[in-house]
């Protein structure tokens, strides 16, 4: 009983798909965006062309307006498609993912499917109606479409230009390597007049099928109906004046109200059951004679149309705006009276929607229904779903005090599912809710999580003064005020608040959240110990990955990069699954810092990259702002001035626009150290100036960093100021005083050394260096040895034996080399020219790429191509080529020729 499919035209938009899947066919991923007005003709293109591609495997999903809420409801779609077996060992996709799954996860999860499903050919997904897809599907895609290199893979998104698309597609569009945009407009007037005879109408001349283009734009709705209701010889008589083209909505109406009365009815109980409905159920409600004859008489008018769906039928609109034209159309009394109706046959989830969209004015026993329904979501983690009911009830409550504990629920609810726009916009009304610690706590999570600092004080703390000892959210108050506490630099009190929250709960979100403040605000007080005792208390059998990460974290801080990288590459290497979004990216971030001072620059160019990818991907903004300053280290120190500035002014504006007292010292240490790089020892001070304010600086000395100490000293030392420089570098050597040694140690014996030298010194100099040296043996830090060895090499030369400087240059000279450190290189080949030698070529040992590199030390570790797929978020696919890269460049044909190469590297 469905109305043909007559497709005319779209060769130009067809063959730009077929050369885009041709691409995808050799080994380069790519993404099209098909955009057009509604029923412009997308879904047919889309259906065309996949009938055509010849795809080894095709996963199509469509966006519904109705389910744009439901968590990964799209992925699920696509997952059907999927054969079992490929998901069946991937947790995060076997029952499809959880309302709670984060979209990093299930984005890797899906690289590894669609590496596999590319052993049967090149792979098509299109996801028409993207505009309309839930925001956790669409956060997962993206993922996914940013990691996809050498890839048989073509995604193509289908979206309506009138509606704004999740902002998160804005990634996707970002990455114009991939891309190629396709703008659907109108028919041309050949295709005007091959519609016009498909329709079974005459065969329209040239002029007639111009004429009639012009007039409707080309839109093929507005064609077709023109087409059908202009008698044949007014369309061919050029004469006769077509009429103005109506809107689209009147267009759909007069097609109605051209139906029988049963006809007519049955449009009408449809449009309220939705898009898409059972055949029984409009059947049911219509409450018409005849219903089939009646489907048939819409059918036929392109109105409706029917659908095998399993056993049963079911009844579609043909576009969605044909369905909301006539939902708008309906009289509130008749469109109340249907949805009550729709209540009492459908029964469950749906027949709660129908009473939510029948009730008129407060129904206490309903809104009592949808917070139970809200509640039991929320400890279902569904989040989106659960903010919805519940504002639902609050809409429906009969009293104030009923309707503000509901809307702060919903709050409650959007805050957990990280929906701050929706919280955002739901905040006025939050606001004029009755005053309560709950509503205090609510708003206070919201500005802390928008970066209004002073007013999440303000309402944490009343929620927490208000709250008593008794209000089982009083410790997740404790805990987000605590956080807040620690952002603004006050210790002491997120230490308090932290210690709160912990007692109440010793297992659950709030006592993680409450453990981090407390181990860092200990930290940051300057009580390393108590830290630390902090994270042994809490454990019992196998630490923690959170745990684990926060010992990490602690050893950096406390200049053991050593210990901090093989820490925390653990926590790494086992995926950090059970850390959330920004304990992922500081732990990459800070990984990829204990690298950066122990030496292995490329390992801490790809986590850097790594971790700023998640954070765009996860939106996370506060985090961002540390692993921008940390990728600018290594850019820096590399010659990259470019890629240094870009990532420098990133950790600024992130500074800037979240006033946290950590992301203002990484930010200011970033632009130092590129100035350190260009020598420009002004400008070093003049980035240092934040830590002119009393407060960061004690934080950042507590916590046990001593970089911006470092790198004051030595600008002070560079512009000669040497009663200033003499009173930072003791104010340095007293810091690190006492503690186990690591890189602070060796920075400080060279610029003790360079303090010596400029006092004339040489005995003094020579002995401060060589401590130095032999401190760097014991820690590997491989940047500051390098520049002892420069700074000895070149107080030897100037001596009587020049021998022992030579040898000393050249080594340093290599490890520069090694470490691809071009601006202190430079320097060391300069002294060797100047003492007579050619400095040896610079150029990197193995000639591999950050990505490469990366490939090649997991392989060499003994992993497969989907488990270094599976590390580094790429496909098995993209691992193979890159491994065949590499083997290419080094001459190599094993992996374990591989693994004994870069053992002989790193020796």
């Amino acid at each position: 009983m469905t109305a043909p499919d007559e497709f005319v035209g779209r060769r130009e938009e067809l063959g730009v798909l077929a050369e885009e899947f041709d691409r995808a066919r050799a080994g380069q991923a790519r993404v099209v965006w098909l955009t057009g007005g509604a029923g412009i003709g997308k879904t047919s293109v889309l259906h065309r062309f996949r009938d055509r591609a010849g795809a080894g495997t095709v996963l199509w999903v469509a966006g519904d307006e109705a389910e744009a809420g439901l968590p990964y409801g799209l992925l699920r779609q696509l997952l059907t498609d999927v054969p079992a077996e490929l998901v069946a060992d991937l947790p995060v996709l076997a029952a499809g993912p959880a309302p709670g799954a984060d979209p990093v996860d299930v984005g890797a999860a899906l690289l590894e499917v669609l590496s596999a499903l590319q052993s049967a050919g090149p792979v098509l997904v299109v996801v028409d109606d993207a505009q309309w897809a839930d925001e956790l599907s669409v956060r997962a895609l993206v993922f996914v479409v940013r990691r996809l290199r050498r890839d048989q893979v073509l995604l193509v998104a289908g979206v309506r230009a009138e509606d704004a698309p999740s902002p998160a597609w804005g990634r996707v569009l970002a990455q114009e390597p991939l891309l190629r945009r396709i703008s659907l407009t109108g028919l041309v007037p050949d295709d005007v007049g091959a519609l016009s005879v498909a329709l079974g109408g005459p065969e329209l001349p040239p002029a007639a099928a111009r004429r009639l283009r012009d007039h409707t734009e080309g839109h093929p709705m507005h064609v077709r109906a023109l087409l059908e209701e202009i008698p044949p010889a007014d369309l061919l008589d050029l004469a006769v004046t077509l009429p103005a083209p109506r809107s689209f909505g009147s267009l759909v109406l007069v097609r109605v109200a051209a139906l029988s009365r049963p006809a007519q009815e049955v449009v009408l109980t449809a449009a309220v059951l939705g898009v898409r409905a059972a055949l029984s159920d409009v059947a049911a409600l219509a409450g018409v004679p005849d219903p089939l004859a009646a489907l048939g008489e819409a059918v036929a008018a392109g109105v409706l149309q029917e659908v095998p769906a399993g056993v049963r039928p079911d009844v579609v609109f043909r576009h969605p705006l044909i369905r909301a034209a006539v939902y708008a159309d309906l009289s509130p009394e008749r469109r109340h009276s249907l949805h009550a109706a729709a209540a009492e046959r459908l029964g469950g989830a749906a027949a709660l929607e129908h009473r939510i969209a029948a009730a008129v004015g407060p129904d206490a026993v309903l809104a009592a229904e949808l917070q139970e329904l809200g509640e039991s979501e929320r400890a279902g983690r569904r989040w989106r779903d659960s903010a919805a009911h519940l504002l639902a009830a609050a809409d429906l409550s009969p009293t104030h005090r009923e309707r503000s504990a509901r809307l702060v629920g919903a709050l409650e609810s959007m805050l957990a599912g990280g929906d701050l726009a929706a919280g955002l916009r739901a905040e006025p009304e939050v606001r004029a809710a009755e005053p309560s610690p709950g509503r205090s706590r609510v708003l206070g999570q919201l500005a802390a999580f928008t970066g209004r600092f002073a007013v999440a004080r303000e309402e944490l703390t009343a929620a927490v003064e208000q709250g008593g000892r008794q209000d089982p959210r009083r410790p997740a108050a404790a805990a987000h005020l605590a956080l807040v506490s620690l952002i603004e630099g006050d210790t002491a009190r997120a230490v308090t608040s932290a210690e709160e929250a912990l007692a109440a709960h010793e297992a659950s979100d709030v006592a993680a959240t409450a453990r981090f403040v407390l181990v860092v605000a200990l930290a940051a007080e300057g009580r390393h110990a108590d830290a630390r005792a902090v994270l042994d208390a809490g454990r019992s059998g196998p630490e923690s990955v959170e745990a684990r990460a926060l010992r990490g974290i602690l050893a950096l801080w406390s200049g053991d990069a050593a210990g901090a990288a093989r820490t925390l590459s653990e926590v790494v290497d086992d995926r950090a699954q059970h850390l959330p979004m920004q304990g992922r990216l500081l732990t990459l971030g800070y990984l990829a810092e204990a690298h950066y001072r122990t030496g292995d620059w490329q390992e801490a160019t790809v986590e850097a990259e790594l971790a700023i990818s998640l954070a765009r991907d996860a939106g996370v903004v506060m985090g961002s702002g540390v692993v921008r300053a940390i990728a600018a280290y290594v850019a820096a120190g590399r010659g990259d001035r470019e890629t240094a500035r870009a990532h420098t002014a990133a950790a600024a504006g992130v500074a800037q626009a979240l006033p946290w007292w950590g992301g203002r010292a990484y930010a200011a240490l970033a632009a130092a150290t590129l100035a350190q790089a260009e020598h420009d020892h002004a400008a070093m001070l003049e980035a240092l100036r934040p830590y002119d304010d009393p407060a960061l600086a004690r934080l950042t000395d507590n916590l046990g960093t001593a970089g911006w100490r470092v790198l004051r000293t030595e600008a002070l030392l560079g512009q000669g100021r040497e009663q200033e420089a003499d009173d930072a570098l003791r104010a340095l050597e007293a810091r690190i005083a006492g503690r186990p040694p690591g890189w602070p140690e060796v920075e400080a014996a060279r610029l003790r050394g360079l303090r010596e030298e400029l006092r004339a010194d040489r005995g003094a100099a020579e002995r401060a260096y060589r401590q130095g040296l032999a401190t760097a043996d014991d820690v590997g830090a491989a940047l500051g040895r390098a520049r002892l060895e420069v700074a000895l090499g070149r107080l030897l030369l100037a001596g009587p034996e020049r021998r022992p400087a030579l040898d000393l240059l050249r080594t340093a000279h290599d490890r520069l080399a090694r470490l691809g450190a071009a601006p202190f290189l430079a320097e060391c080949a300069e002294l060797l020219r100047s003492a007579g030698l050619h400095p040896p070529s610079s150029g990197d040992a193995l000639g591999l790429t950050p990505q490469e590199l990366a490939v090649a030390r997991s392989v060499a570790a003994g992993r497969t191509n989907r488990e270094t797929g599976a590390t580094l978020f790429i496909t098995g696919r993209t691992v193979a080529f890159h491994l065949s890269n590499i083997y290419a460049k080094l001459g190599l044909s094993s992996r374990r020729e591989l693994a004994a190469r870069l053992q002989e590297f790193d020796a």
